[in-house]
């Protein structure tokens, strides 16, 4: 597909058939995405996959607002999103400019983009989730405190 064709084909989807995603795609769609730009190549950018039914669940219940569920429900992985505080944006431990931690937010951003193109181009559908609750996730997920959940992929066959 062409990079035109893939970008006009990628939309937010609210409504997934049932399905699974194997551990190899899902490797292989993150490793593309890690190729975006970051920081100082600092690739501060770590994705945290709940493929199983029971780890999907209790992240629709406990961390996601019931709007947020209805539309991700049959999606076959829910990918949170972090960065690394204090990496990007900085020049030792001293924020570069007046943005400081925001640039991580930003290379995040990025790699959330190429994230969904790598996956669409797989084959796969998606919707980025910003409603969430940050602190349930890194709990549920196990997420080191350096990081900042950003937001949650939906990831799973348009129905």
């Amino acid at each position: 597909m062409e990079f035109k064709e893939l970008i006009e084909a990628r939309r937010s989807v609210r409504k997934y058939v049932p399905g699974e995603i194997s551990k190899d795609e899902m490797a292989v769609i993150v490793g593309e995405a890690l190729n975006a730009p970051s920081w100082k190549n600092t690739e501060v950018t770590r994705y945290y996959a709940a493929v199983s039914a029971e780890a999907k669940e209790r992240l629709w219940k406990e961390a996601l607002p019931s709007f947020n569920m209805t539309s991700t429900a049959n999606a076959a992985a829910l990918v949170a999103v972090t960065f690394k505080k204090g990496e990007s944006g900085y020049m030792g431990t001293a924020a570069a400019n007046e943005l400081g931690e925001m640039w991580g937010a930003y290379d995040c951003g990025l790699a959330s983009a190429y994230f969904v193109l790598a996956a669409k181009s797989h084959g796969w559908d998606s919707l980025i989730l910003g409603i969430r609750d940050a602190e349930k996730i890194k709990a549920l997920m196990g997420i080191p405190e350096d990081e900042v959940v950003t937001s949650v992929i939906a990831l799973g066959k348009a129905a």
